[in-house]
């Protein structure tokens, strides 16, 4: 689906929106009918997006033990999204109004008549995707985890098929025309509006078509959920840049076992005179140098030049 904020009323006026170039560009939010495989998009600002997962466990406290024993039920997944279309038009404040109530239709199920009554046939499942955030993870290209990190980064992306997002029900939805907002609306004709801002606000409940969890301890069974990010390896070092030859090695040795480097008794060595000296100047140098365990040591003397000792 192209965007053109002037396709229903004309080409009246030089309006240029640049906001068509974004959603043509598919930074849309998308919802895929499975019953009549109709598909809506918004371009629209996102006001609200929360991606929960909540664990369950069963609580089993033990006699004679601090904390209970935890046994794992369940991890569940929901969705809360809200945006707001606004309209750079009249006729883009139609088609946006004429999308809202397609997708008020998309909340009702499928029936079928039986023995002169209805039935219901299929329920109102819905795919939703918002760009690269949210969609279905099996359909996710990713890379080899070995990859380098530039490799990963420049592999990361989205498509705009809406047949991939995420399958879920919309478990409630809240329309907002914006009569009473300072956008206010447009005046179509008389007893006619059509509002400059519309907003949505939904919560979803994910259905997941693939097992969510792990294989094995280095493995999940969709590496892809829910994103489609992956953590790419170390980045690959050309050998010729890392290459030692034996005489390097050799060279390195010798220069590690040169005299010079070695300290000699004469250079470490510290007379009693330059001690004493250094105590004249920092007390501190004694408590570093000397040893405190033995009785007669000059450790144990008092460093307080203002009080004596015993």
């Amino acid at each position: 689906m192209s965007f053109n904020s002037t396709k229903y009323n004309g080409t009246k006026g030089s309006l240029i929106d640049v906001t068509d170039d974004y959603a043509n560009k598919n930074f849309v939010i998308s919802f895929y009918h499975l019953i009549s495989k109709k598909t809506i998009s918004f371009k629209a600002y996102i006001t609200n997006f929360n991606d929960t997962y909540n664990s369950t466990y069963a609580s089993e406290t033990v006699f004679g033990r601090a904390d209970p024993i935890q046994s794992f039920k369940n991890t569940t997944r929901q969705i809360s999204l809200a945006f707001k279309a606004p309209a750079s038009s009249i006729g883009e404040g139609y088609e946006n109004l004429a999308k809202t109530q397609q997708l008020i239709q998309f909340l009702y199920p499928a029936y079928i008549e039986a023995n002169s009554s209805l039935t219901i046939a299929q329920s109102p499942l819905v795919r939703l995707k918002v760009m690269n955030i949210l969609g279905n993870s099996s359909a996710m290209s990713i890379s080899d985890p070995a990859d380098s990190f530039t490799t990963v980064y420049s592999n990361y992306g989205s498509n705009s098929d809406s047949t991939t997002g995420l399958l879920g029900v919309i478990g409630n939805l809240t329309v907002l025309h914006g009569l009473e907002s300072d956008a206010g609306v447009f005046i179509k004709s008389d007893g006619v509006i059509i509002p400059r801002v519309i907003e949505v606000s939904l919560n979803f409940s994910p259905i997941h078509q693939h097992t969510v969890g792990w294989q094995d301890e280095n493995t999940f069974y969709e590496p892809a959920f829910p994103y489609g990010a992956q953590i790419g390896g170390e980045p690959q070092i050309e050998d010729d840049a890392v290459a030692v030859t034996d005489d390097q090695v050799a060279t390195s040795e010798e220069e590690a076992a040169s005299p010079e480097d070695v300290p000699t008794e004469a250079s470490d060595a510290v007379s009693d005179s330059d001690v004493a000296a250094q105590a004249e100047v920092s007390p501190s140098y004694l408590t570093n140098r000397l040893d405190f365990s033995d009785p007669n040591s000059a450790a144990n003397i008092s460093l307080n030049r203002g009080g004596g000792g015993e």
